[in-house]
Parts: structure tokens; sequence; C-alpha cells
């Protein structure tokens, strides 16, 4: 990742804060926004990817309207990707936590609706950030396992990191939340299938006392 801007600045405006992260991903799934990066920069999703059935081999995020509007989405999610090195990324995302309307509204925010941490100076940022924001319930659903069974410091109460399943149908992690994706319904504790798609008001993503959460493959 290239490094975009070495001075930190004052970040006085959304409209600042979100140039400098080029931008946030507005669903029509979630109550809220999420951030996003190229799934073909994750670590080890890459590498799933070319595995027969693998969450990773039939990646939502590879497919639809992210390849349809893929000449849009790529140059945005590149520069998203080499913005996590700008200084002044960190308070930016801070800033839009404590002003962006569906965020101040609802208390919550997603991490990479596609796309996953590349390092641990990244997940050192997205802990920063979540420590910065207390009001926020943070989602992070990752499948980078060495990152988080290894990661040192301590992680603040609002950062809900959720490491995902490898395999459909597969076992789930061991670790405190994790997410996994089945291929029956009835298997789906997520029930945004019946609801076109749509999270609604339910927030289990975001609840850390909720074990794991089994999405229906899609």
């Amino acid at each position: 990742m290239k490094l975009q801007n070495n001075l930190a600045i004052p970040i006085k405006t959304l409209r600042q804060a979100t140039k400098i992260i080029n931008g946030y991903t507005v669903t029509s799934k979630m109550p809220t926004i999420s951030y996003s990066i190229s799934a073909k920069k994750c670590n080890t999703g890459s590498k799933l990817r070319l595995i027969k059935d693998t969450v990773c081999s039939n990646c939502y995020a590879l497919k639809g309207n992210y390849i349809r509007y893929a000449k849009n989405i790529e140059p945005v999610m590149k520069k998203r990707l080499n913005s996590i090195n700008d200084i002044n990324w960190v308070n930016a995302m801070v800033y839009i936590m404590h002003n962006q309307k569906q965020v101040v509204d609802t208390g919550l925010f997603r991490w990479h609706d596609s796309g996953d941490i590349q390092s641990l100076n990244h997940l050192n940022k997205i802990v920063a950030i979540a420590k910065a924001t207390p009001n926020v319930k943070h989602w992070l659903p990752t499948k980078e396992s060495n990152l988080i069974q290894n990661y040192k410091n301590a992680i603040p109460k609002n950062l809900i990191i959720r490491l995902s399943g490898s395999f459909i149908d597969g076992n789930q992690p061991k670790y405190k939340n994790t997410s996994t994706v089945v291929s029956k319904k009835d298997n789906a504790t997520c029930k945004a299938y019946n609801n076109f798609g749509k999270c609604g008001t339910c927030v289990m993503c975001w609840n850390s006392s909720i074990k794991n959460v089994s999405y229906l493959n899609h």
C-alpha cells in the first residue's frame, strides 16, 4: 500500500473525512454504513477461494453488483486500500463515527462488507478507532485467524470480532465470537433471507453475547 499523506491535519467536516478514507458503503441490507476494500486483496480469502466448498469459493463480493459495476467500484476500493496508510485515516474514521447520521442514529458500524484485515498495523488502527468511539458497536468479520488469535493488545468491548469459518457447513472456529455459512435455511440463525435480504431491526451480528451467527450461503 502506498503512503497517501505523511502530514497530520485537523478533521473539520464530514466531507473532508470521507475524502480521506475514499468513501464508505451504503447498503440497503444493513441499518448502518460499512467499509469495503476489494475481496481480491484478502490474504486468507485469496487462498480459500481456490479450494472447493470453502465460503470464499463462492464469494458474494466477487459476483453480482460487485462485478457488474467493477469498472466503477474497483478503482474506489483500490484508493481505500491505499488510504489505510494515510496518517489521517484513523482520525477521519473517528470523525465519521461521530458525525455520519446512520452511525449516530444506530450506534452501529460494520467493517468490510468486502475485503478483510490486511496486516497487524491495519488491525491496530481498527482497534484504535473502536477505542475512540465507545458509543459505537463495531462488527468486524474476518478470516485472518492468525492475526486475531495471536493479537496481544486489548480489544475494546465495543469491537465485536467474529472469526469466520472456512467451509460451507463446516465447524465454528475456536474463538469467543464466530460466524459460519450453511447450505440449509433451517440451519441459518441469520433470517435476512426471510426479509428480502435485509437485516431489518436485527442486530445479532453486533451482539457479543451471541457466540455464533450462521448465514445462509448466497
